[in-house]
C-alpha cells in the first residue's frame, strides 16, 4: 500500500508564463515537484487504496461472511444494494470474464443437505434431462445448468516450449451428471484446471460459460458420438451425496460412413471463397463472414459437433487476451504491444486448444470458418487482407552445433 512518502514517478511539468495578449507562453521545464506535491499525491494513492480495499472488505463480508444475509439490509448498505441490483438486472451486460475466480456460494457455518429433512442451506435443484438434450441436439434451456461431480477430477498435461523453456499446460477433466442422472464428461479450460482439480465428489456446480457438444470416441470400433460440456467459467453452489445409481453414458446416433470419413480426415469446414471480385493478392485472402444453423454448423469438425456455434456458446468478444497471454506459450510481449496477427494467432491457439483439443507444439489446424471469420472481425488489417492458413506441423528450428 502506498505512503505518504512515496514519490510517483511523475512527468515533469511545463511552466508558463502569461504574456501581454492573455496568451500563455512556456518559459522552461520544471525540475521537479514540491514536497507538498508529493505528500498530497501519496496521501491520495494512499485513500484510493484504502478505499478499495474497504469496498473488497465489504463485498466479502455480504458474499462469504455467516452474517451476511443479516448486514444486506443495513442502511449504510444501501448504495451497494442499488449498485448491486442494477448490475442483477443486466446479465447480458454484466457477466463474469474469462479468468474471474467465481465464489463458493456456501455461506460458511451453513450445513448442505440433500433435501432430505436436514438442516441449513437446501441445495440447488440439478437440472434435468440436460445431458440427453445435448445427445439429441435439442434447444437447451436458457437457464445455466446445475450439475453434479460424481467423481474425482483427473489433470493431465500437455508439453509446450517457451523461451527454451518447458512449460506444462493442464487440463481437467470431470465427470458429471445431471437431475435425471445421467453422466457426461466435462472438460475445463486451461485457465481453470488447477482450480477446478480441487473440486471433489458430489460437488454442485453450476456452469456459467460453456460449450455444449458431441464428440466421437477414440476408435473406429466406437462410431458413436458421446455428449459433453466444455467449461470456461463456473461457480461452486454447493454439495450432496452422490446417487446411488446412475444412468449408462448415453450415445448419440451411429455416425454414418460418410460423416466418419469426414471426421477422420480433420476437415476443417467448408471452403468459402469471397465473391466481392476484388483483386487477389497471392498468399493472402479476404475476411469472408459466415453464419453457422443447426442445418450447417461451420465448427462441428475434428470430431466435434456444438449444439450451438461455438462463436456464441464461447464468444470472441469475451475472452481476456491478458489471461490468455499467460497461458500461450508462443506469447512473448504485452498484449497492448502486439500485432492483431499476433492476438489473432493467440486466439486461434486458445480455441483449438481447448476446445478442438489440438495440443502440442506444431499441431496445427485450420480453425473452422465462423471462427476463423469471428477472430479476424475482432483484430482486423487495415488493408483488409489476412494470411491464408496452412494446416500441417510447423517446422522446428534446429539450433547449429557450437
Amino acid at each position: 500500500m502506498p505512503t505518504a512518502t512515496d514519490e510517483p514517478n511523475i512527468p515533469n511539468k511545463k511552466e508558463s508564463a502569461v504574456t501581454d495578449d492573455g496568451t500563455e507562453e512556456l518559459t522552461g521545464e520544471k525540475e521537479e515537484i514540491s514536497r507538498q506535491e508529493i505528500v498530497a499525491l501519496g496521501i491520495a494513492s494512499r485513500e484510493r487504496a484504502d478505499n478499495i480495499e474497504f469496498c473488497e472488505h465489504v463485498m466479502k463480508a455480504l458474499a462469504r461472511g455467516a452474517q451476511g444475509p443479516n448486514l444486506w439490509g443495513r442502511e449504510d448498505f444501501k448504495t451497494i444494494r442499488e449498485c448491486v441490483g442494477a448490475i442483477a438486472s443486466r446479465p447480458d451486460l454484466y457477466h463474469p470474464l474469462m479468468g474471474d475466480k467465481l465464489p463458493d456460494v456456501t455461506l460458511p457455518g451453513e450445513q448442505e443437505n440433500d433435501g432430505g429433512g436436514g438442516h441449513g442451506r437446501k441445495n440447488p435443484s440439478l437440472t434435468t434431462n440436460y445431458i440427453s438434450s445435448i445427445a439429441e441436439y435439442k434447444d437447451l434451456d436458457a437457464k445455466l445448468p446445475i450439475l453434479q461431480v460424481v467423481s474425482t477430477p483427473n489433470m493431465d498435461f500437455e508439453e509446450f516450449s517457451r523461451k527454451g523453456k518447458s512449460t506444462n499446460i493442464h487440463f481437467t477433466h470431470l465427470r458429471l451428471c445431471d437431475g435425471s442422472n445421467d453422466v457426461m464428461t466435462g472438460r475445463l479450460s486451461m485457465h481453470l484446471a488447477h482450480e477446478g482439480n480441487k473440486l471433489e465428489e458430489g460437488d454442485i456446480i453450476q456452469l456459467n460459460r460453456f460449450t455444449a457438444l458431441t464428440y466421437q470416441s477414440s476408435g473406429t470400433d466406437k462410431p458413436y458420438r458421446s455428449p459433453a460440456v466444455v467449461i470456461h467459467i463456473y461457480s461452486r453452489v454447493g454439495s450432496a451425496a452422490v446417487p446411488k445409481k446412475l444412468e449408462s453414458p448415453k450415445h448419440c446416433n451411429p455416425m454414418t460412413a460418410e460423416e466418419m470419413e469426414a471426421n477422420n480426415k480433420h476437415v476443417s469446414g467448408d471452403t468459402v471463397q469471397s465473391s466481392d471480385g476484388a483483386e487477389e493478392k497471392e498468399g493472402y485472402e479476404r475476411l469472408v463472414e459466415v453464419e453457422c444453423t443447426p442445418e450447417h454448423r461451420y465448427c462441428s469438425v475434428y470430431g466435434l459437433n456444438p449444439v450451438l456455434c461455438v462463436c456464441v456458446s464461447d464468444p470472441v468478444k469475451k475472452v481476456d487476451m491478458e489471461v490468455l497471454r499467460q497461458y500461450c506459450y508462443f506469447a512473448t510481449m504485452d498484449v497492448t504491444q502486439m500485432e492483431p496477427t499476433s492476438k489473432r494467432n493467440m486466439l486461434y491457439w486458445w480455441y483449438m486448444t481447448n476446445t478442438y483439443n489440438i495440443c502440442g507444439k506444431g499441431n496445427r489446424q485450420k480453425p473452422p470458418a465462423c471462427l476463423l471469420a469471428a477472430i479476424r472481425k475482432e483484430f482486423r488489417e487495415d488493408d483488409g487482407w489476412y494470411k491464408i492458413f496452412v494446416a500441417g506441423k510447423k517446422p522446428t528450428h534446429k539450433r547449429a552445433k557450437k
